[in-house]
């Protein structure tokens, strides 16, 4: 997809909750604080850093869990070819590897929904 469309996908609210999480409450811009949730986890956000049409650094944490925190960056690529990448590094604060495996799962399961966003935006273009 353009780099204008992932971004939609990864500055709003409403784009998070198309592939990220179920249900997002935020205001992707820095300094915003909110809340997110997915398969029945709460989560507390912050978003730390906003680089427009670039890139969205954020901090969240589930409320039952609020010592293990991550960091999480989203950064889109432009390709040479046309179209777009995105790039994800989280990093995990306080996490014991049980939660690491359940994380790099359900990533998987982001990227599934974000492919199926670019495909059918590509069908429907």
């Amino acid at each position: 997809m353009s780099v204008e469309q992932l971004w939609r996908l990864i500055s709003t609210a409403k784009g998070w909750s198309g592939w990220l999480v179920d249900d997002a409450d935020i205001q992707v811009s820095a300094g915003s604080s909110g809340s997110a949730s997915d398969a029945g986890i709460q989560r507390d956000v912050r978003i730390d850093h906003v680089d427009e049409g670039r890139r969205v650094d954020f901090v969240w944490w589930d409320r039952d869990e609020p010592s293990a925190k991550s960091y999480v960056q989203l950064e889109i690529i432009e390709l040479p070819t046309g179209g777009s990448r995105l790039n994800v590094t989280e990093q995990l604060v306080g996490a014991n590897a049980t939660m690491s495996s359940t994380i790099d799962t359900w990533w998987q399961v982001r990227f599934v929904s974000l492919w199926l966003l670019a495909l059918h935006s590509t069908v429907l273009a």
